[in-house]
């Protein structure tokens, strides 16, 4: 097949994109590639495959041919495939050429392993091709990236973004609809990262079986809607109070004696200091506390010990370890 590829400049008016089936959910950012062909002109052509009376498809290289496009062009360098050469031919062409030279986003990652599936079996896909995707070769992998395809067009969006995370979109993928609708805003409103992502999605759950009721219907509580507006402060700030506000909806005893002993680490003026870090067992359980010193020398060392002798024998420390 190799050999029988040629070169040919096209007319660009002649370019068909209708079917090009790797099109991304969101314009992309193409200032750096437009800057890239303006200076040093198209160092990769794009690929095609003629189509009686259509004209000719586009195989590979979007975003260059919306560039050029841009610039002007009347006419564009290509590498012509045989007519007739068959779809899986020209999805590795698509696949190589994007995966040697700018990788892919989250979406486009589910989108090709889709496709890929279309024309091998489950073993291939994932031992040949997730790597070129830049995934471990594992069947969990797979297996989430089709369930995000399964996502309404906004949360593809977010994927492509790199602001939905892959385990989250296979974790939303079996709610109902109305649940994913109820979750979409605030996942578009608010940044959190995957773990926390995970988080907010096991919270809302877990609240919803607990109650009886659906997560549309936790989300819709004036609490949580409030922090869709950006009157109530930053995004991140949002986001944080948002997430702790479950956790207390979640574990009311656990959160109460975590704001606890922050609270009695604030009276000793242990919280934030620049040199100590005192920290609970995890989940306030266990008998054992962690502490950190830093410390520059032997000299500031002693200091701090004196320093922290002091506030142990403060009557709120041993107060604070019974927490």
């Amino acid at each position: 097949m190799a050999a029988e590829i040629r070169f040919q400049e096209i007319p660009l008016d002649e370019v068909n994109l209708d079917d090009y089936p790797f099109a991304l959910p969101s314009p992309p950012d193409l200032s750096r590639l437009r800057t890239s062909i303006e200076e040093v002109g198209l160092l990769s052509p794009l690929w095609l495959r003629p189509r009686p009376r259509e004209g000719w498809q586009l195989v590979a290289g979007l975003k260059r041919f919306k560039v050029v496009a841009q610039l002007g062009w009347e006419r564009v360098p290509a590498r012509i495939l045989p007519e007739g050469s068959p779809e899986s031919y020209c999805l590795l062409v698509s696949l190589y050429d994007n995966a040697f030279s700018r990788g892919f986003n989250l979406w486009e990652q589910a989108l090709y392993a889709a496709l890929l599936l279309k024309h091998w079996d489950r073993e291939t896909v994932v031992a040949k091709f997730l790597p070129y995707l830049g995934l471990a070769p594992a069947y969990a992998h797979l297996d989430r990236l089709l369930a995000l395809t399964t996502l309404e067009e906004p949360f593809k969006l977010l994927s492509a973004q790199g602001r939905l995370a892959l385990t989250t979109g296979a974790y939303l993928a079996p709610w109902p609809p109305e649940d994913r609708a109820a979750v979409l805003p605030f996942f578009q409103e608010l940044h959190w990262s995957q773990s926390k992502q995970e988080e907010i999605l096991e919270n809302l759950a877990l609240l919803a079986r607990r109650e009886g009721v659906s997560a549309a219907q936790i989300l819709s509580r004036p609490e949580l809607r409030k922090y869709l507006s950006k009157d109530a402060g930053t995004p991140a700030e949002r986001a944080e109070a948002l997430r702790r506000l479950l956790k207390r909806w979640v574990s009311p005893r656990l959160s109460a004696a975590q704001d606890a002993f922050q609270a009695a680490l604030s009276r000793l003026g242990l919280r934030n200091h620049p040199r100590f870090r005192l920290k609970a067992p995890p989940a306030m359980e266990g008998p054992d506390f962690h502490l950190e010193i830093k410390f520059r020398d032997a000299p500031e060392l002693q200091k701090l010990l004196e320093d922290l002798t002091r506030r142990v024998s403060q009557e709120e420390f041993p107060h604070l370890t019974r927490l």
